[in-house]
């Protein structure tokens, strides 16, 4: 049986994270209604410079330095 699994452009995720350095992490999983590991893994990948949490091409970091957590 095939799971039903979302999928989030990385507009959505880059507003999420920028939420969540608002609000918290927690706080901005619950009101988008995504799981908090989900919400977790995607700051972790903005961090690191990647626009996506399944991505391993990195960012030009200038486009993110808007985005701390």
């Amino acid at each position: 049986m095939a799971r039903n699994q979302k999928s989030y452009d990385n507009e959505f995720k880059a507003q999420a994270v920028k939420l969540a350095q608002e609000i918290g992490g927690h706080k901005a999983a619950n009101e988008l209604g995504i799981l908090k590991g989900t919400m977790y893994t995607w700051i972790k990948a903005f961090k690191e410079g990647r626009p996506s949490a399944n991505e391993a091409v990195h960012s030009p970091k200038a486009a993110l330095s808007d985005v701390r957590i």
